[in-house]
């Protein structure tokens, strides 16, 4: 939905491009996440029919496939998902952080906030490597760190009772952001969520959340996000988006949509596309034409764009 608004609010918004003679027209895929060998072939017929891009997926199995051919050809590929890569493709960019400029923030603040030690709650291996650096920077003299895992299912009380009777007060909470609700309601149970009780919580997402219920316990609980919902334009767009995702699924016109980082990232992502391709057509005349994967021809502008 947010590629789809995106790409028709720079098509109407011809002022902003008044030089360019530039339209974008979307083609919109629907790909399982687990299925490379359907991406590998759909990413193929895209590209047969010619295209300047290729937007996602938001799988990680399914993106390296899609990445491959895309560097292959010279097609850049633009991506808004979490990557624990550090090194990536030449034609490929993703504006999502990576782990390891999260993780420093999040060492800042432990840092700011002067936490003598703290425990890393995590749900999966994921959140291990999103807080890789976070682990290994600091000197066991500046704080202590103890990790611990939340159990599967949704009963969380048992390593929470954990880390309450080893009397640390100080929690990172790294974990899916559908369950942060359910697990601080489970600490709110057992007495963890006093003024004593502090917690920082990994997901970009938790603005999304309805915390209302830990307000006055006195618990600190920070999250940092990339998207300021507070600000007009921001809140024009998500208005903007929640009467376009009505149309698109037949809802009535007062469905709820909720930004989130992902989906903001992929409207930045067109309007950074844009700007670049508005760039490059303006020196020199883009074509896009046919390519094929197991063919050698490479796309002639791919270059020229992937540098703006």
């Amino acid at each position: 939905v947010a590629f789809q608004y995106a790409v028709d609010r720079v098509n109407s918004a011809r002022s902003m491009f008044r030089r360019s003679r530039t339209r974008l027209l979307p083609v919109i895929e629907q790909i399982p996440p687990f299925d490379s060998f359907h991406a590998s072939k759909r990413v193929c017929l895209l590209l047969r029919s010619g295209v300047a891009a290729i937007f996602g997926p938001q799988s990680g199995h399914t993106s390296a496939h899609v990445q491959s051919i895309c560097d292959a050809l010279e097609v850049p590929h633009v991506e808004t998902r979490w990557d624990y890569r550090l090194r990536r493709d030449d034609y490929s960019v993703n504006l999502y952080p990576h782990p390891s400029s999260l993780s420093k923030s999040y060492l800042d603040l432990v840092r700011l906030f002067g936490w003598p030690s703290f425990c890393i709650l995590y749900e999966d291996n994921d959140g291990l490597i999103r807080l890789q650096e976070l682990l290994k920077t600091p000197s066991p003299q500046e704080f202590k760190i103890s990790i611990r895992q939340l159990e599967r299912g949704n009963d969380y009380r048992e390593v929470l009772r954990g880390i309450k009777r080893d009397g640390e007060t100080n929690i990172l909470l790294d974990c899916k952001t559908e369950k942060i609700v359910e697990v601080l309601k489970q600490a709110q149970q057992i007495g963890m969520m006093t003024p004593y009780n502090n917690y920082i919580i990994t997901s970009l997402d938790t603005h999304l959340l309805d915390l209302e219920d830990f307000k006055y316990g006195g618990s600190n609980i920070t999250a940092v996000r990339l998207l300021d919902n507070t600000r007009p334009a921001v809140a024009h767009i998500m208005n903007e988006l929640a009467a376009g995702t009505s149309r698109l699924i037949n809802r009535e016109q007062n469905y709820q949509l909720k930004m989130g980082t992902e989906t903001a990232l992929m409207y930045d992502a067109v309007h950074l596309f844009v700007l670049a391709i508005q760039a490059l057509d303006n020196s020199t005349d883009v074509q896009v034409g046919p390519l094929m994967c197991d063919g050698r021809d490479a796309w002639l502008h791919g270059n020229s764009l992937i540098n703006y």
